[in-house]
């Protein structure tokens, strides 16, 4: 199988330490049954933040280059893969923080322009919401994507309507994305009612600012969501904390 293809001058922080660390293991750096370095080890071997890291992960992951074992660690199941297809994708830390600058915005817009109506019809998606979210059913983030598209087209401006649109297709369709959504709701994670409530209630009032806040408090929560959900390094800490308690019970037996 061919080696990888370098990556392109436009690529991103995560396909270039992907790219790197796909030729390290091509090179026998790390063998196959081998466990990567600690994810805060590889950002700073790379230069890169944690969050680069994980992204990268994900993008060898879904090019099978690696297997991402949570609670374990990071480990090698291949030699050599063509990363050209990861090197299209986006991350869902960078889709994420794209929404947080467009739907803030778009929110602080749908508040200028709210009817009763349009109040009334997002209440009615908080109320979906919440059932899916008891019920188990699974369609709680089809209904968190009405809810957003809805804001959207209460903004009356058809370009930041498209635009979120476009966004949540990356969303749904981005192996990278999807991947680590999968991840965050193997956590738990579901649409919080209580935060798409408090931008619903800014709606109401009026108020762009208000609104533009609750969204973009909304959002950062998704990303901390995403942290978490990254996480790989729980039982090397869960290690250590098992070996320290034993060296303790050691001196003192």
């Amino acid at each position: 199988m061919a080696p990888p293809s370098p990556a392109p001058k436009s690529a991103r922080l995560y396909q270039v330490a992907a790219e790197k660390l796909a030729k390290a293991i091509a090179a026998g750096t790390y063998a196959v049954g081998e466990r990567l370095p600690a994810e805060r080890e590889l950002a700073q071997q790379y230069d890169v933040s944690r969050t680069t890291i994980r992204e990268a992960v994900i993008a060898l992951e879904l090019s099978g280059l690696v297997d991402v074992r949570v609670g374990s660690g990071v480990y090698v199941t291949g030699k050599q893969v063509d990363l050209g297809v990861a090197n299209l994708d986006i991350g869902a830390f960078e889709l994420t923080e794209a929404r947080i600058l467009i739907e803030g915005e778009v929110a602080a817009q749908a508040a200028l322009h709210a009817t009763d109506e349009d109040i009334a019809a997002l209440k009615r998606l908080l109320a979906e919401m919440e059932k899916a979210n008891r019920s188990g059913a699974g369609t709680g983030e089809l209904i968190d994507r009405q809810l957003h598209e809805t804001i959207a087209r209460i903004s009356s401006n058809g370009a930041l309507e498209a635009a979120v649109q476009h966004l949540w297709t990356i969303r749904n369709r981005s192996p990278q994305c999807v991947r680590m959504f999968e991840k965050s709701r193997d956590k738990g994670n579901k649409p919080v009612i209580d935060e798409h409530a408090a931008i619903v209630a800014a709606l109401e009032q009026r108020d762009p600012a208000a609104a533009r806040a609750a969204m973009r408090d909304h959002l950062g929560r998704v990303l901390n969501y995403l942290l978490d959900a990254s996480e790989v390094e729980a039982l090397e800490e869960a290690k250590a904390k098992v070996a320290e308690r034993r060296s303790r019970f050691a001196k003192t037996g």
